[in-house]
Formats: C-alpha cells, sequence, structure tokens
C-alpha cells in the first residue's frame, strides 16, 4: 500500500503543487489562475473604474460624484447620491517553457450604492464586492519507475465575497467665501464575508489497474464579519479666488483593515478508487468522511496609505495625481479546524500604485474638454514565494469618463472604461507566466437636479 501512503502525503499539495508544472502537460479550463490554488486564492483590489484606470491608487481622492471604494472616509465629501456598478473581463494567456494556454472570464467588480445623509459632510455606504477569487483545474501527468504513468488533477472554484456597510463624516470642515475647503474626514466599515472554497485532489494510475488511486474534496463555507477605519485630510496649498479659479490641493488618506479570524465550516470527503480498462473509476473504500466540521480561517489585516495633488489652472485644465503604498500581512493566514491547523508558507504582500488624471477644460461646452482622461502604473510585490523566486505583477493601466450628458450640471453621471495590460509570475525554474489585458467599464448615476433621490417631495 505504499503507492496509497505517497498519494495519501500529497494531500497538502496546493502549496507546492505549482513545482510541477514546468515539468508537465498540464491544461485548465474556466479558470482565473493557476496561481489561485494557494490559500484563499487570489485577492481581488476593491477599486472603482477611475481608481483601476489610475493605476488602482486613490486612497486619498476626492470626488463628490464617484466612488472611492478604497477609503470609506472619502464618501464623507459626496454631495449626491451616488448608484455605481462595473464589471470586469479578462484575457489571459499562461505559459511555461513548454507550453502556453489562453483563457478568458468576466466577474463583478462592484455593486454600490451611496447617499449623503448631510451633503458634503456626512454619508452612508452599502455594496458588494468580491474579496478573494479560485479558479483552476490542473493535469498534471508524471512517470513512475514503480506504477508507470500516473496523472494528478487539482481542481478548484468559488472564493470569498464582501458586503459592506459604511459611513464617512467630517470631523472638521472650513470653508471660506471661495470655496476653498480645508478638511479632516473619518470613517468606518463593516465588511460581511461570504462564499464557498471548494479544492479537489485526485491521483490516477493509469497503466497499473491494480494501484489505487485517491480523490480528496474539501468545501469550506466562510461567514463572518470584519472592520475597517479610514481617515482623511485636504488643504488648499495655493488658494483659488473669486477671480482666479485655479489652485492646488493637497490630500492624504489611510486605511487599516483589521485582521479577524473568520468562522468557517468545512465539509469533506476522500476516498480510494480503481481505474477499470474502460477508463471509469470504481470507489474502493472511503477514507475521510467529515460534514459540517466548526473551524476558523484567519482574514490578515491590511494596511493602505496614499496622497495626492489635485491642480487647476486659470483656464480650468485639472489635473490630479495620486500615489499609494499599501501592505497586507499574510504571514499571519491560518486554517484551523477540529483535527488541523494549517499554516500557510506566505510572505507579507506589498503594493505600490501611481496614476494621473486629466480634464482638458472642465465645463466646457465641447464634449471631448470634459471628458477625464487617465494612466497608471503599478507593482504588487505578491504573498508567494515558489522555488525561492517572489512571485510579481506588473501592470499599467489607462482610462477615461465620458459623462452621460453634455450638460454636466443636469446630472454627473458619467460611463467610466479603463484597461491595463500586464504580467504575473515568471517562466524561470519551471514555473507559470500570465500575461493578461484587463478591461474594466462600469457607470455611475447621480440624480437629475429636477429628479432627486431620497427626497420626500412636499406636493404630490
Amino acid at each position: 500500500m505504499k503507492f496509497l501512503f505517497i498519494t495519501w502525503a500529497k494531500k497538502y499539495l496546493p502549496f507546492f503543487g505549482l513545482c510541477f508544472l514546468g515539468n508537465a502537460l498540464f491544461s485548465q479550463s474556466d479558470l482565473s489562475s493557476p496561481y489561485s490554488i494557494f490559500g484563499p486564492g487570489l485577492t481581488n483590489q476593491r477599486q472603482s473604474v477611475s481608481q483601476f484606470g489610475m493605476g488602482g491608487s486613490g486612497a486619498s481622492l476626492v470626488d463628490p460624484f464617484k466612488m472611492n471604494l478604497i477609503n470609506p472616509a472619502a464618501s464623507a465629501y459626496y454631495l449626491e447620491p451616488i448608484f455605481e456598478t462595473s464589471g470586469k473581463g479578462n484575457i489571459s494567456t499562461f505559459e511555461t517553457n513548454f507550453d502556453q494556454f489562453e483563457n478568458r472570464n468576466f466577474e463583478i467588480n462592484n455593486l454600490s450604492l451611496s447617499f449623503p445623509i448631510k451633503r458634503g459632510k456626512w454619508s452612508l455606504n452599502i455594496g458588494l464586492v468580491p474579496f478573494t477569487s479560485v479558479g483552476y483545474d490542473v493535469n498534471v501527468l508524471q512517470d513512475s519507475e514503480e506504477a508507470g504513468l500516473y496523472l494528478s488533477n487539482y481542481f478548484g472554484d468559488g472564493g470569498i465575497s464582501q458586503g459592506y456597510l459604511g459611513t464617512g463624516i467630517n470631523i472638521y470642515h472650513d470653508v471660506d467665501t471661495a470655496k476653498n475647503l480645508t478638511a479632516i474626514a473619518v470613517g468606518g466599515q463593516m465588511n460581511y464575508n461570504f462564499g464557498t472554497i471548494t479544492n479537489s485532489r485526485s491521483l490516477t494510475y493509469l497503466e497499473d489497474l491494480n494501484a489505487l488511486g485517491l480523490s480528496d474534496t474539501e468545501s469550506i463555507l466562510i461567514r463572518d464579519v470584519n472592520f475597517e477605519i479610514g481617515v482623511h485630510g485636504q488643504t488648499n496649498i495655493k488658494k483659488k479666488t473669486l477671480s482666479n479659479p485655479s489652485y492646488i490641493t493637497f490630500l492624504i488618506g489611510a486605511v487599516y483593515s483589521f485582521g479577524n479570524d473568520l468562522n468557517a465550516e468545512r465539509n469533506r470527503y476522500a476516498n480510494s478508487f480503481r481505474l477499470r480498462p474502460s477508463g471509469a473509476t470504481a470507489t474502493s473504500d472511503t477514507i475521510v468522511s467529515a460534514e459540517q466540521e466548526k473551524g476558523s480561517l484567519y482574514l490578515p489585516s491590511s494596511f493602505t496609505i496614499g496622497t495626492s495633488f489635485d491642480m487647476m489652472t486659470r483656464k480650468r485644465m485639472r489635473l490630479r495625481w495620486a500615489i499609494d503604498f499599501s501592505v497586507r500581512n499574510w504571514q499571519d493566514y491560518s486554517v484551523n479546524f477540529e483535527e488541523s491547523d494549517l499554516q500557510a508558507n506566505f510572505n507579507n504582500s506589498e503594493q505600490i500604485s501611481t496614476g494621473l488624471e486629466w480634464t482638458p477644460r472642465t465645463g466646457s461646452t465641447n464634449y471631448l474638454e470634459t471628458v477625464e482622461y487617465r494612466m497608471g502604473f503599478r507593482y504588487v510585490k505578491t504573498n508567494l514565494n515558489l522555488r525561492d523566486r517572489e512571485i510579481d505583477d506588473v501592470g499599467m493601466s489607462f482610462g477615461m469618463s465620458l459623462p452621460l450628458h453634455f450638460r454636466r450640471g443636469l446630472t454627473k453621471s458619467s460611463f467610466h472604461v479603463g484597461a491595463e495590460y500586464g504580467e504575473y509570475g515568471t517562466t524561470q525554474d519551471g514555473l507559470i507566466q500570465e500575461t493578461y489585458i484587463r478591461i474594466m467599464a462600469g457607470f455611475s448615476f447621480t440624480p437629475h437636479f429636477r429628479n432627486r433621490w431620497f427626497v420626500q417631495p412636499k406636493y404630490d
């Protein structure tokens, strides 16, 4: 039964399975990335389409008519109710030293609603965003002297979503007659984490029909909350006047997300099987059968800090530049159940992102001059270190916001679109490199000035 022992010993292969892929034939279908085999999957950065176009930066940026999904404190400055939704499509090519595979997928990026309790000073936010995603289907064909060819299959799907409820409020608000604003805002947010992560492993001997294979499927259901807080400040370092609209505003923001043990429930089923000459499998013995096993998944804390400048010229050309730095403490990640504790060998992830936004002329009667154009860059040192190589993610992004109405005074609603080109991972040492193009598009809706939302009319 030594072959069964070998297969059973590989039940923790999610944490080093990719090391085999450079020397094997592999295939994936309907995946997000083979790198999502590790831990809770790939982390999706919470960002609006406009922030996506600026490399994912914007913890300090404020726009009273567009969402800031990074910093809950920024919602304190919203002037109108905002409904925003967007989706993201990925076109990826996964490549090793021996082969390559293309994949396309689509997912919802956000569904968000914010409305001011007190215009420009206090807002309430609610929404739904993806937090992690798992999607891989990998076949590894190898040879052994004892049993000949054998096939290892790794399959996973699911992920964690977050429904959130937050608020932002100005604790200091000073505005002069020319509308130069100096303010400090704080915000808080409760995230309800929910979802199911399924990982399945199987080992099949293709030539020795007397050898027992092994199938092991684990499904983890997560339902629990965590919290985050944010702070934001801004002041004019060059003030506008009643006769000169030019100004320079300095902004700074920070967000801290608390780590927390999320309640989890695990179902697991493992069995041995034999491969019949017809290619079908027949179950031999049940090795593990566990249902609704209680445990926890520790979601690590994270911190983001960012700064930006908002500049307007005398001719009403507007430039906004932002830079952010964030870190998530993945070294603290763990999964704990009644009979097993798993401490992942992760690094802390770090990200630096920066972006520029340009509006040729605000308030112009020329439509193209009112469009907001963006470009950005980001570098991510992920939490993975495989074969003594750090796995990096580098991307360059572009985007724009198109007003839905030519006369922006009637409504501030806009259509947003962005695209990013980047590379994730490397082909060195038999690993996988993903080259991707991501396209994100969405709308932000604000009320028409004659049709206010959440306002009770005095007369029917």
